[in-house]
């Protein structure tokens, strides 16, 4: 089997904050349109046996690095997202939240798309999810997320970006043809643009690499103590051990990994029904003609 696996918000969100200049509304049809037309390239260009679509919802991590008790760094998770929008920015968002809202309900209860969501997981969960419950088969993840680059670590998965083309397994300044290196390197130095700590900051990049390859140098990396600039001291080990709860998609809580294959075992049995009617109704809602006048190119998509 082959199955292509879309990072769907990733690509609605990119066309979003791409198009500022415009209203939410506007926006929202653009988005509509971009992400039809990407579904629909690689639909044509795979030929997948089933069309999987993963949508995000808050994450279980802003609950985790909330508690005081567990979160060793206590930086909320993406805490420093949207933190500099106006009031007027923040309208605008909102607004386009309710649209990509509408998009979904289209794709999950009037297409045979298979729809992954659930509470408190990322689209970043249910993919890996879905690579980790479908090792036998042929995944074609489009994303132009790179900490998907670990998902590479399969040897039946290949990662696309939407915004380029290429399949980021065949770029190795990417990730140097080691995922497992990739993660261990990104668990070390941490995430800025998800508000995760770094186990231990300006660290060299030769240090890292010793640590990864030699026991002994991991040992000597691990046990390093540093102090952050508000006087709390930190174990690497310590830091580096809850970063890669949140951001290994292989070692999550097992409650949330639990969710996870409950949610795909769902949504794989249970998929919508394609509706020509309800399909042409929402692309007449956004004006998109173009796309309305050939739907039967993307009928077998949505249909499949």
């Amino acid at each position: 089997m082959r199955y292509l696996c879309f990072d769907i918000s990733n690509i609605l969100y990119r066309t979003f904050f791409a198009n500022r200049d415009v209203d939410a509304d506007t926006s929202a049809g653009l988005a509509h349109h971009s992400a039809l037309i990407t579904l629909q390239k690689y639909f044509r260009e795979h030929k997948p046996h089933k069309v999987v679509m993963a949508f995000d919802r808050a994450s279980w991590r802003k609950k985790y690095t909330a508690d005081e008790s567990i979160c060793v760094s206590g930086k909320p998770y993406k805490g420093n997202r949207r933190q500099g929008m106006t009031p007027s920015e923040k309208q605008r968002y909102d607004r386009f939240l309710e649209h990509l809202n509408g998009f979904e309900e289209l794709m999950r209860i009037h297409t045979s798309v298979v729809c992954l969501y659930e509470e408190g997981l990322e689209a970043d969960d249910l993919i890996a999810g879905f690579v980790q419950q479908y090792p036998a088969d042929e995944i074609v993840v489009i994303s132009a997320d790179k900490d998907l680059v670990q998902l590479l670590r399969h040897p039946n998965v290949s990662l696309i970006d939407p915004s380029t083309g290429k399949n980021r397994r065949n770029d190795e300044k990417v990730w140097n043809g080691d995922a497992n290196y990739f993660i261990f390197e990104k668990c070390i130095r941490g995430d800025a643009g998800d508000n995760v700590q770094s186990a231990y900051p300006k660290v060299r990049s030769t240090r890292i690499k010793k640590a990864y390859d030699d026991a002994f140098e991991l040992v000597n990396l691990m046990n390093e103590r540093w102090t952050h600039i508000d006087g709390r001291e930190f174990l690497v080990k310590d830091l580096y051990e809850e970063n890669k709860v949140l951001m290994d998609l292989e070692l999550q809580p097992e409650c949330v990994r639990t969710k996870i294959t409950e949610t795909i075992e769902r949504e794989m049995t249970n998929p919508g029904k394609f509706s020509y009617f309800h399909v042409l109704r929402f692309l007449g809602k956004y004006g998109l003609k173009k796309i309305a006048e050939s739907i039967d190119q993307f009928a077998g998509m949505l249909s499949r």
